[in-house]
């Protein structure tokens, strides 16, 4: 009588197998939710692979100091050039006892450097700045034509140097004064 019932346990289970896997229900629901508009408030800041943002908080291009310890925050453009000292997440200004800093350029195989005098902002310390800023209109020329150099910088004692170039492939800075500029 045992074996007589195999064949019915069998069929049996492939039924059960049959109506319960079925994913008939699931597919549908699921269809349903993916269809739902997605919304997202607040997103994170862009970041590289080195864990700071991409761009400095006011939108400039970051030049790294010392192996990320601090960075600087460069824009540029027809309101002249600012440097911000930022600390080392890129994220919020350092303010540091320097009446300038000087940044070296090589363009067309002429080099020059360029004095960008203190101006401090709400929140720095007495005696201290945590922006550069120059008007100086060959300065700005010579970024947006992709001159490369350094800026070096006296930070709590330490000396750090920064390599400048220019990234034509930034998002969030526009070269709308400089017609004929190749990106």
């Amino acid at each position: 009588m045992m074996l007589k019932s195999e064949p019915l346990l069998v069929v049996l289970m492939i039924c059960f197998c049959v109506v319960g896997c079925s994913s008939d229900s699931q597919d549908g629901d699921s269809a349903e939710t993916a269809s739902d508009e997605l919304v997202i408030d607040d997103l994170p800041m862009l970041t590289e692979e080195s864990g700071h943002p991409e761009h400095g908080p006011h939108g400039g291009e970051l030049v790294e100091l010392g192996k990320e310890a601090f960075h600087i925050e460069m824009l540029h453009g027809s309101d002249g050039v600012q440097l911000y000292v930022l600390d080392s997440a890129a994220t919020g200004t350092v303010a540091i006892e320097a009446d300038q800093l000087t940044v070296s350029l090589k363009h067309n195989d002429e080099v020059k450097s360029f004095e960008l005098p203190a101006q401090s902002l709400d929140g720095d310390e007495g005696g201290k700045a945590s922006l550069f800023s120059s008007e100086d209109p060959q300065l700005n020329e010579w970024l947006e034509s992709g001159a490369e150099g350094a800026v070096t910088v006296q930070i709590q004692g330490k000396s750090f140097t920064g390599k400048i170039m220019h990234d034509h492939d930034h998002e969030g800075h526009t070269h709308d004064d400089h017609a004929g500029h190749d990106h």
